[in-house]
């Protein structure tokens, strides 16, 4: 089974992330595009936060996934048993994500996405390092700024780095992805 985010949630952990980096709320959410009243909100759990959104965070903060959720240190191992991914969901955009490495301090970081029936990207992303998805079943939409290409199993994509996009599923079946980025845990900050 996979691991779950554990307690205490997200919002107390980045509030400690953003404490420890010295800076204050305001000059956190200008940073990172966002209004500090929402961000007040999401360090309170009184709100969700999307991925793009949540790694923009992490970025200005210096920090890793495996350091906002505080999991258990994993011995020094290449391998992770199905079952035992870390498990990170965006409520409100219905999107899993499912870390394939012990941690994120590694060159390449491998994950699965999933996207509900439904399921998107709030904001586009603009990634930092070049990126890659395949597409292992379902179908999704990718959005670029040269148009939208509609993705289905067996599918790829290659991301350049600096080149925007927004990926989505219209179907009715879940889709799952296989992405992997240069020295990122998922989606990069959103422009």
């Amino acid at each position: 089974m996979p691991t779950d985010l554990p307690d205490p949630p997200l919002g107390p952990r980045l509030r400690e992330l953003r404490r420890r980096r010295g800076l204050s709320i305001k000059a956190a959410a200008d940073r990172a595009g966002i209004s500090a009243s929402f961000l007040s909100l999401v360090e309170r759990e009184q709100s969700d936060l999307a991925m793009s959104r949540l790694m923009r965070l992490l970025q200005l903060y210096g920090a890793t996934l495996t350091e906002l959720i505080g999991a258990e240190p994993r011995p020094p191992s290449d391998i992770v048993r199905h079952g035992e991914e870390l498990h990170i969901l965006s409520p409100g955009e219905h999107i899993d994500a499912y870390l394939l490495v012990a941690d994120t301090d590694r060159p390449l970081v491998p994950m699965i996405w999933v996207y509900a029936p439904g399921a998107g990207m709030e904001e586009p992303i603009v990634p930092l390092t070049d990126q890659f998805s395949y597409v292992i079943d379902g179908a999704v939409a990718v959005e670029t700024d040269d148009g939208t290409e509609r993705l289905g199993p067996g599918d790829t994509i290659y991301m350049r780095a600096g080149r925007r996009y927004r990926i989505h599923n219209d179907a009715e079946q879940p889709a799952r992805l296989l992405g992997c980025g240069i020295g990122v845990a998922g989606p990069p900050p959103a422009v």
